[in-house]
């Protein structure tokens, strides 16, 4: 037994071009192997092949060449005419077949099912040698054919020199005809994917399925067919026909609970071969329509969703009921079929999804004609309110509550309800603000959508005791207008539905928007009130947010002024940051360096204007994450230290005008409200429509902050100012706030640049306007010199804000700047970008108008070399 010198099929090559044949056999073979590369279909293949091994082996007994050209491993012995055989999964032809390798065996088992496809007992095959062949397609990813030869013994050499060619020959060949059949195969099933899309086009989803069933059960060869929809909202496969007949009621079927849903959740090709015997066959879920299938193949529908172009599973189709039982074959044309017909039915659907929406936009617009018809009577108003969700939303009660702000309760002024006789309306309808589902929706503002009310722990179960109703599911949704939370509606137990569904909540939410304005307006033909103006409005808000606590007032002005390294002995360098000073200790620090400029004496400002002062710039800036007081304290620190380290700044500036600079550091950003200018003006606040005619949209009302400040009660800290002194000071404030706009600092550098070329000169006050901008500039910037960790720290508050900014742009449908968006922003690239453009070029003019910055310089240049290595 020596045939199988190779496994790889690599034996000796027969030249047929310089070999002589010798006897007829020879002959015989080399025509065999013509004939085999001849050969253009499966039949014409065995026969040459069956040739070929008798030409091989002369002591050949039997052979059989088995091919398997379709997808299941089925085949047809030589001369058989009945159908096809499947090739049993057990024995050596099994293994062969698995292994897709070259077997020779002298001794075989009896029961083995090799001797059922030779036809031959083990009697007949004594002191024989069996070869098992399976020819593979070139990719050697199946095998297409087997080849079984029974040979007396032995074999010689020649004999396996030309077995080994003949089974190469044969490998191409059939690799050959079976893309042949392939090709063929593809252009039919193309032909009639082709002929279906074009039935297929169709607005109607029940008549495209009741054309897709047609053709799957004509493809696949079964009884029934049915075509899920998957309902991704309620969790659902929803069937709209069934058995070739559109259903006048949908049938939905909890995708947890059936054998369906299993294939959806695990995307995965589900076969049952016998469903009376299968465990998993739940008869009240997954028999359709009462119908008991004995076989069934149920494939996920998948398809490219419309919104975002991923691929996701969007239904299941499942055949029932195939005489023969579903094969492999099966599955890969159901397959098919899906796969052509899947973006179609989508299509459809949300053809018929925007058609609702259309539906639903019309009768929006009607329902808030309705509304505002009605304005005039607030009671009126409510119940068409009402009425109109309840209606919308196919609910079987709705409620409608108002939110009292000063008792901090709910009370239902509308109640879709009977109440028994003997039970006050106003006893149970009144609720404490977050209790309850209703309660906890006018707290929050947000809606919620409740499935089972039992099972939720906010459910007020005291009103189905009261009422005798039952409630089921619920939607509530919160009523708002510009103010925040002024309604509440409260929608019981959807009708034709086991709950309410996200189409019906953003429905609602749609609706609440006219309710809102709708209830806004009629409460401002109830309650007229004078509109005041917005300069008057922004500056009683800002008043309202800064009262301040007379405690700590007189707690700041009592306390004993500290000397200013008590606070830290490094506390005069530029690169030492005030930011690790407690923000609790920072009024008395502020108070503490003003004393040290000599500033308090100077200007003999009274202790106690100054401290209620202090406090009110403190309260007057909001919490964004950089623009806060712990900025502004930083801010005025560095004006501190550029007059402290920099005695030439004394000559060069006036005594009036190192006060100025000083406040104009500490109320340089007053309410800020986190956002630039470019925002102010794109988004049409109301601070735009203040200041946009000027430029300097924040700066401006930074400066109007600050003023207001000053003109407060107690706060006059410029009391003692000679009138012309008081009208200068302020004509200073207005100059070094708006100084802090970059834009304008960015159109004076050009002057700077020359002012270092020709030198300061102290009686010129264009010069003297250049320095403050400077300085003003410089202090505004400070962060980005100081000690490394804290530039990290602080880069990233500055940072946090921008994104805050950007997140806000894109929501109203605008594009953020690549700084602001937090989707493109790189930290280290935009630090850089902002050294070298900005910050360096500040400090280096800085450094040459004050040789005794040059720290703040060299620091500044430091951070750079640390970013690019960051």
């Amino acid at each position: 037994m020596s045939l199988p010198r190779s496994s790889s099929k690599t034996g000796v090559e027969y030249d047929f071009l310089y070999r002589r044949p010798s006897d007829i056999r020879t002959c015989q073979f080399r025509e065999s192997i013509l004939d085999i590369a001849a050969c253009k279909n499966e039949q014409q293949l065995r026969l040459a092949v069956c040739k070929g091994v008798e030409a091989c082996f002369k002591n050949l007994y039997k052979m059989e060449a088995l091919m398997f050209f379709s997808d299941e491993m089925q085949y047809k012995t030589n001369g058989d005419e009945g159908p096809l055989k499947n090739l049993a999964t057990t024995g050596i032809l099994w293994t062969t077949v698995r292994e897709r390798s070259i077997k020779a065996y002298d001794t075989i088992s009896p029961e083995d099912s090799f001797y059922s496809v030779m036809d031959v007992t083990p009697e007949s095959i004594e002191d024989s040698i069996v070869i098992v062949d399976a020819i593979s397609n070139v990719g050697q990813m199946r095998t297409v054919a087997l080849i079984i030869a029974i040979c007396r013994q032995p074999i010689s050499d020649e004999e396996t020199d030309n077995y080994h060619w003949l089974s190469k020959n044969v490998q191409v060949a059939a690799g050959r005809i079976l893309e042949s059949i392939k090709a063929e195969r593809e252009k039919k099933r193309m032909e009639e994917m082709l002929k279906l899309s074009g039935s297929l086009i169709d607005v109607d989803v029940p008549m495209l399925l009741l054309k897709l069933h047609s053709h799957i059960k004509e493809i696949i060869g079964c009884k029934r067919c049915v075509v899920f929809i998957l309902d991704e909202e309620t969790d659902e496969l929803v069937c709209e026909v069934f058995d070739d007949v559109a259903l006048d009621s949908e049938i939905r079927i909890p995708i947890p609970d059936c054998i369906y849903g299993q294939s959806i959740m695990s995307d995965k090709i589900i076969q049952i071969d016998d469903v009376s015997k299968d465990p998993h066959i739940k008869p009240s879920k997954d028999f359709v329509n009462g119908y008991e299938p004995s076989n069934l193949l149920c494939i996920p529908l998948k398809s490219k969703r419309t919104s975002d172009g991923n691929i996701a599973i969007v239904g299941a189709a499942v055949v029932f009921d195939k005489p023969d039982g579903f094969t492999l074959k099966s599955q890969d044309d159901l397959s098919y079929i899906l796969q052509f017909c899947s973006t179609m039915l989508v299509n459809t659907l949300t053809f018929r999804h925007e058609i609702v929406l259309k539906h639903q936009n019309q009768t929006l617009l009607g329902v808030s004609k309705n509304l505002f018809t009605q304005m005039n009577d607030r009671d009126v108003l409510l119940h068409s309110i009402m009425e109109e969700a309840r209606d919308l939303t196919k609910a079987e009660k709705c409620s409608l509550f108002l939110v009292d702000k000063e008792k901090k309760e709910l009370s239902a002024v509308v109640f879709d309800s009977e109440l028994p006789d003997n039970v006050s309306r106003s006893s149970i309808l009144r609720i404490p603000m977050g209790q309850g589902i209703a309660g906890y929706v006018a707290q929050t503002g947000e809606s919620v959508n409740i499935r089972d009310v039992y099972r939720n722990p906010r459910f007020y179960k005291e009103i189905d005791k009261t009422t005798g109703f039952v409630t089921r599911n619920l939607l509530c949704i919160p009523i708002m207008d510009q103010t925040g939370v002024v309604g509440v509606a409260q929608l019981v137990n959807k009708k034709g539905g086991r709950f309410f569904t996200k189409y019906d909540e953003e429905l609602a939410i749609s609706f609440s928007v006219y309710c809102g304005i709708s209830l806004h307006h009629a409460m401002l033909y109830k309650n007229v009130r004078l509109e005041q103006s917005r300069s008057q409005l922004a500056t009683e808000l800002m008043l309202y947010h800064m009262q301040v606590n007379e405690e700590e007032i007189l707690s700041l002005a009592d306390a004993p002024i500290l000397p200013t390294f008590s606070f830290h002995i490094k506390i005069t360098d530029f690169v030492f940051s005030p930011r690790v000073i407690p923000e609790h200790d920072s009024p008395t620090c502020i108070i503490s360096l003003m004393e040290d400029l000599d500033l308090l004496n100077r200007w003999k400002i009274p202790r106690n204007d100054l401290a209620r002062f202090v406090i009110m710039v403190k309260k007057g800036y909001r919490n964004p994450p950089y623009h806060n007081w712990m900025h502004a304290f930083s801010v005025a620190h560095f004006c501190y230290s550029l007059i402290k380290n920099c005695p030439k700044l004394r000559d060069m500036l006036t005594d009036l005008e190192v006060l100025t600079l000083f406040i104009g550091c500490l109320c340089h950003d007053l309410d800020h409200r986190g956002t630039n200018n470019a925002f102010q003006e794109s988004s049409n606040s109301l601070l735009a429509s203040l200041y946009s005619s000027q430029g300097s949209v924040m700066e401006h009302h930074h400066f109007s902050q600050t003023i207001c400040i000053l003109n407060s009660n107690g706060c006059q800290i410029f009391n003692n100012l000679t009138s012309d002194e008081y009208r200068e000071a302020l004509d200073l404030l207005y100059d070094v706030i708006l100084a802090t706009d970059i834009c304008t600092h960015l159109s004076i550098v050009p002057k700077l640049e020359d002012l270092v070329e020709t030198g300061y000169d102290k009686s010129n006050q264009t010069h003297h306007h250049l320095l403050r901008s400077l300085l003003m500039t410089a202090s505004d910037l400070c962060d980005c010199l100081k000690e490394w960790d804290m530039t990290v720290c602080v880069s990233e508050l500055i940072y946090q804000e921008f994104f805050s900014q950007g997140d806000i742009e894109k929501a109203i449908g605008k594009t953020p700047s690549v700084m602001m968006d937090r989707d493109k922003a790189v930290l280290s690239e935009q630090q850089l970008t902002f050294l070298d453009n900005i910050a360096i070029p500040v400090y280096r003019l800085l450094f040459q108008l004050l040789p005794d910055a040059e720290q703040a310089y060299r620091s500044v240049l430091s951070n750079r070399d640390k970013w690019l290595e960051f």
